[in-house]
């Protein structure tokens, strides 16, 4: 009788995805012939012994734990594994069924179109159990290229929406998009659950699984183009270099000079986009010089009569077209000593069009022709010189007259403003304050448009943060002010950037807003004052000091002697981790109330009293909506090496790409103000991060900081740190360091110093990987 073997419990739980199904499994267990399996929903307190029924809570997180069963007991109950409410997923490939003209307007508040385009793709729902009906699929259909652009108006993406047939979707776009010829790149990349409330976004497909599919009259069913049947003429002349050798030379019967056959060899010109050649032709006979070299350059073979023609093709098909042809070389014969010849080559693009031009006929007059051609030519020169000089004329005599027109229409706005300002006055402001109570040194500027100033308190102050701040006689403040040569794009984000910051609140690790001046020009925005400047500069500064210290052979890591340098300007590892919680800390606030920086970077985070640290710069701050987690950005200048993949190529900011930018300014301030991804240039900056680029551990970097880095930098935006426990992973690392520890040793020659371009190597692979695999043995 065999010893009983304890049956181990089960381990290894993890959830796979195959053939668009979510199933969760985990390793065997040796000896085990079953198991037994209790579950439980996530907020439930209590193992649940009732048999599990997938449909009443399929929707639902739950927690499980797994029992083996075999002949030696049983083994003891697994460790809980959570189990996610489960996301729906289809196959991100659509197949195109069909594009419909339909004979009716579509108009939006920016574009319009005579006709509509009606495209309808087909979906793969996999195995969702609650079927097609509970899934909304919302495809990626972005356009490429047009072969006519329109740059007169936008071009609006079309809204998807279920189809009249299942797993069908239907989306519209104007029928320009057909008369210009355009090209558009789609998959499925949003996949919603009705009743689940659960979405999968698929933010890189497979490349087998990205289309493309032009618009065009040929593609589109029922289109009202009028098609016009033309095949392409002969080209004629299009010849780099021609050569020849006498290959037959004999007599004819009652000549008395040789008659020979000539094999004629020559180089074409291929041009691009042009139509492939199906064979050659040549036309050859007697030809008579030109008087002059100049009606040669401009007029070509003077060829008096056409003796044959001659072609490349050995063989053509019923319909003319070529099957074998000798490549660019063909025999002529016929020929004779002491007699001058011409020969044009032509090369045929359509059999169906064999219109070749009468080339004797064509040269005859060729004298009169070339003196013609010249006097055109002059007489057309002497015309557009004239007409010139008339347009300039008459476009600067409009030019006075719409001057004038404007500023009659800008002096009537202005009279027109004054009256509505005093007709109907303004709602009160809290955030208003007088201008006569600002005070700005317009000789102090403070960069990014910023101005030293004071604001002057007074009782009637009732601005929040008035009220705290400007209680004392005067406090220095900062002031952002418009141009008045601004145009009216830029004063709208100015007024609104106001707006936003009336709506973050006050935060101690933010640039707060303490008032503005919005009733009159130039507007001012008014924030705290910083007095050390924007974070890269002071950390850059540093940075700078330390390395001259280095070099002249000073200890700084001890105490000064007799004041050989300054310790202000010396700055150490512990006073670093305390900025980077103090931004963690703000940013921590911004998520928390809905808001998205867009523009995380230490040029953007001020410094005050050398110690205390502030985020400021809020002109690409936005806020999310409730329903959303993202804010789709319309494009334009943008920070690529602080943004994150998914910010690149899809143009969405979230908490999480504000996570993505806050590594890197982690890599900036243990750098001190170190240039991030020195080495990869911004066009090559997506293809890198999207390859597992990562920018490797720098010197002086600690182990768990680079950690945190490399959490921020995940590819999965749903698996990075939020800023809560960013925090407190760096306030830890905050505690435990010493003084000791605490100083720098800098290395000049680290390329994160200096920015450069060019033939650096790039390091392709992902060093953050590397670093984990270290630690912890596995990815």
């Amino acid at each position: 009788m065999r010893p009983r073997r304890p049956v181990g419990p089960s381990k290894g739980f993890r959830v796979e995805q195959q053939n668009l199904s979510s199933t969760v499994v985990f390793d065997a267990v040796p000896g085990a012939s079953l198991y037994v399996v209790q579950w439980k929903l996530a907020n439930a307190i209590a193992f649940n012994d009732q048999q599990f029924e997938p449909e009443a809570v399929f929707c639902e997180a739950i927690d499980i734990r797994v029992s083996a069963v075999g002949v030696d007991g049983t083994s003891p109950l697994s460790e809980p594994y959570a189990v996610a409410a489960p996301r729906p997923l289809v196959n991100p490939k659509l197949q195109l069924l069909n594009m419909h003209y339909l004979n009716t307007p579509l108009t939006s508040e920016f574009y319009s179109a005579n006709g509509t385009i009606e495209i309808m793709f087909e979906f793969d729902n996999g195995a969702w159990p609650l079927g097609v009906a509970d899934l909304t699929v919302v495809p990626m259909f972005h356009l490429i290229t047009c072969v006519e652009p329109d740059l007169s108006q936008g071009v609006p993406l079309p809204d998807f929406t279920r189809g009249p047939m299942a797993n069908t979707l239907v989306g519209r776009i104007g029928s320009d998009m057909m008369y210009r010829k355009c090209r558009f790149v789609y998959y499925a990349q949003s996949i919603s659950s009705r009743r689940c409330a659960t979405r999968t976004e698929i933010r890189t497909p497979p490349a087998n699984d990205l289309q493309t599919l032009t618009i065009n009259c040929d593609t589109v069913q029922g289109n009202p183009c009028v098609k016009v049947d033309s095949f392409e003429a002969p080209i004629c002349g299009q010849i780099n270099d021609i050569d020849y050798v006498i290959m037959k030379k004999f007599l004819v019967a009652g000549e008395h000079d040789f008659t020979l056959m000539l094999n004629v060899s020559f180089e074409p010109i291929v041009r691009e986009n042009e139509s492939p050649t199906i064979y050659y032709k040549a036309f050859y006979g007697e030809a008579a010089p030109y008087a002059r070299k100049e009606e040669e350059a401009l007029a070509g073979v003077n060829m008096t009569s056409v003796m044959a023609s001659t072609t490349n093709c050995v063989n053509f098909d019923p319909n003319g077209f070529c099957l074998a042809n000798t490549g660019t070389n063909f025999n002529v014969s016929g020929i004779h000593f002491d007699t001058l010849y011409g020969i044009t080559i032509c090369a045929v693009k359509d059999p169906r069009n064999l219109t070749w031009p009468d080339f004797a006929d064509g040269n005859q007059h060729v004298g009169s022709k070339v003196g013609m051609i010249i006097g055109i030519v002059l007489a057309a020169v002497a015309v557009l010189v004239l007409g010139i000089i008339g347009v300039c004329c008459y476009i600067n005599k409009k030019q006075k007259k719409e001057n004038k027109l404007y500023q009659l229409k800008l002096a009537q706005l202005e009279r027109e403003k004054e009256c509505r300002y005093i007709d109907f006055p303004k709602k009160h402001d809290i955030w208003e304050i007088e201008r006569r109570n600002l005070i700005i040194f317009d000789e102090v500027k403070l960069g990014s448009g910023k101005l030293l100033g004071k604001a002057l308190a007074n009782k009637d102050s009732t601005s929040p943060l008035g009220v705290n701040l400007m209680r004392a006689e005067n406090c220095q403040v900062a002031v952002k002010m418009l141009p008045e040569y601004a145009d009216e794009m830029s004063r709208s984000e100015f007024l609104r950037e106001i707006g936003l910051m009336k709506t973050i609140g006050y935060h101690e690790r933010l640039v707060n807003m303490l008032a503005c001046i919005t009733d009159s020009e130039p507007l001012c925005l008014v924030v705290e004052y910083c007095s050390d400047g924007d974070l890269l500069r002071f950390l850059r500064e540093r940075c700078k000091y330390m390395m001259k210290l280095d070099a002249a052979g000073v200890n700084y890591h001890e105490p000064p002697v007799d004041n050989n340098y300054d310790i202000e300007m010396v700055i150490t590892l512990k006073q670093l981790l305390m900025f980077a919680v103090q931004v963690s800390y703000g940013l921590e606030y911004l998520s928390s109330k809905g808001f998205v920086h867009r523009d995380v970077a230490a040029r953007n985070v001020l410094v005050h009293g050398k110690s205390a640290c502030k985020i400021g710069d809020f002109g690409l701050c936005r806020n999310l909506y409730a329903d959303s987690s993202l804010y789709k950005s319309k494009g334009g200048r943008l920070p690529l090496k602080w943004m994150s993949p998914e910010a690149i190529r899809h143009y969405e900011f979230s908490a999480q790409s504000d996570v993505w930018a806050f590594g890197v300014l982690l890599f900036e301030i243990i750098t001190l103000g170190g240039s991030p991804y020195p080495s990869v240039s911004p066009e090559e900056m997506l293809p890198f991060l999207e390859n597992g680029g990562r920018m490797e551990r720098p010197d002086n970097c600690p182990e768990n900081f680079y950690a945190v880095m490399c959490e921020c930098w995940t590819v999965d935006p749903e698996k990075r740190p939020d800023f809560s426990t960013i925090r407190q992973k760096l306030a830890a690392q905050l505690e435990e360091i010493t003084e000791e520890y605490s100083y720098l040793t800098l290395d000049a020659q680290k390329d994160y110093y200096n920015v450069q371009y060019g033939d650096q190597k790039v390091n392709h692979s992902n060093p953050c990987l590397a670093y984990w695999r270290e630690v912890c043995g596995q990815v």
